[in-house]
């Protein structure tokens, strides 16, 4: 079995292992999308990712997935994991051109 380790940055904890997200401790819930998409960020940090790119990676088996799938997950994530979502610091929005991850202090810890 592959282990996906967990990571932490700023306030925010995530085993994608136990599929847990914490902030300052506390356990916060996320859906398999939302883990499947910090997962992906987390694995391609500092990278603009048009909406059509998140859409191949993180849904690559459905037909019918539109952009707004995408902002609404990338808005679930800046509510659960920003200290500001309306000026968010991690998934920054790049207009014209996609979203992108920007972690500070981001560590990685392979179980």
């Amino acid at each position: 079995m592959k282990r996906e380790g967990a990571i932490a940055f700023g306030e925010i904890a995530v085993d994608f292992d136990r599929m847990e997200l914490r902030r300052s401790g506390q356990l916060i819930p996320a859906s398999v999308l939302e883990f499947r998409l910090l997962k992906f960020f987390v694995d391609n940090p500092e990278y603009v990712f048009s909406r059509s790119d998140l859409i191949r990676a993180v849904w690559p088996e459905r037909k019918r997935v539109n952009n707004r799938s995408v902002d609404n997950i990338i808005s679930r994530l800046r509510r659960k994991i920003e200290d500001d979502p309306a000026r968010p610091a991690y998934f920054r929005t790049f207009y014209g051109a996609g979203y992108k991850f920007l972690p500070s202090g981001l560590r990685k810890k392979r179980l």
